[in-house]
């Protein structure tokens, strides 16, 4: 079969020839394939940019999303970590009132009860909540019962401090104490004169203790005399606010000196002979507005 020519010329605007060239068909297809298979690349790399421009949009709208979504849970987490933090700041403070009524308790030789926080378990413990889910919204519930609990706690230990704390601080300047560790050889009141015939009135307690053994105050207080008495020999006397003042007498050594602030078991004296007395002993007085009671009225412990 003859195979079909084609006969190619190409012709300038002036007519003049510029290529000349006769081409067989099976050259024309080749030609044709190739521009073809151009075309053909040509258009997958147009889809392909296509696509690929879709597929970046829509992953860059998943990103924007995800950083949204991102910044919404650090917010709430942010909010969470506030809430906790401020429920630690009330239980610590809910803490440090008792440990001070406790520590007041104790000057005043109050036994305290174990609580929990204070080193003991608790009478009726509350249940420890179970691990919330962050999924289902558990943690952020959880999270605001705590610190409900912890604001009823807080508000429970401030208004027990409130009623009892100025109690506490008023019984650490009653003198409750006994000054000296020993027993009462001789009440207060009409009694038998150790030294004369007859009787006289004891306006304190005389307490039976070997020479040397340290007085203690018996409560806080202001010294406000220190030296030596007529029949009382060396004394000590603490004004306890309210009208109350104690004394202390007989000593063989003062070791406190007068505007000094004593606290509850600090050391005052030493018991001794001096004075009038019969041995070595504390005579001890309670004064209510300059008037002397019984000091076993106040000696609790």
């Amino acid at each position: 079969m003859k195979q079909k020519r084609y006969h190619v010329m190409i012709i300038r605007e002036d007519g003049k020839q510029v290529h000349n060239r006769v081409l067989e068909w099976f050259q024309v297809k080749r030609h044709l394939a190739v521009a073809g298979g151009a075309a053909g690349m040509m258009a997958v790399c147009v889809v392909g940019a296509a696509v690929m421009a879709g597929w970046t949009g829509n992953l860059l709208r998943i990103n924007r999303g995800l950083e949204l979504k991102r910044v919404k849970l650090q917010a709430s987490l942010n909010d969470l970590t506030k809430t906790l933090d401020e429920a630690q700041a009330r239980l610590s403070k809910s803490q440090e009132q008792l440990s001070s009524m406790e520590e007041l308790a104790r000057q005043q030789n109050i036994p305290v009860p174990k609580s929990p926080g204070l080193g003991g378990p608790s009478p009726h413990p509350v249940a420890a909540p179970a691990v919330p889910s962050a999924e289902s919204g558990d943690l952020a519930l959880g999270i605001a019962e705590l610190k409900e609990r912890a604001d009823i706690i807080y508000r429970e230990t401030e208004g027990i401090g409130r009623v009892l704390k100025p109690r506490l601080e008023q019984m650490s300047h009653i003198p409750s104490l006994w000054p000296v560790k020993g027993f009462i050889t001789s009440g207060f009141g009409r009694r038998q004169d150790p030294l004369e015939d007859g009787t006289d009135y004891h306006t304190g307690v005389d307490i039976s203790a070997p020479y040397g053994s340290v007085v203690q105050a018996p409560a806080e207080g202001l010294v406000v005399f220190c030296g030596w008495q007529q029949g009382y020999g060396n004394c000590v006397e603490i004004s306890h606010g309210s009208g109350l003042v104690t004394r202390y007498a007989h000593l063989s050594k003062i070791l406190v000196k007068p505007g000094m602030n004593v606290k509850r078991w600090q050391k005052v004296g030493l018991v001794g002979t001096s004075g009038r007395t019969t041995g070595a002993h504390l005579h001890y007085e309670v004064l209510r507005n300059g008037q002397a009671i019984d000091p076993k009225r106040y000696l609790i412990y």
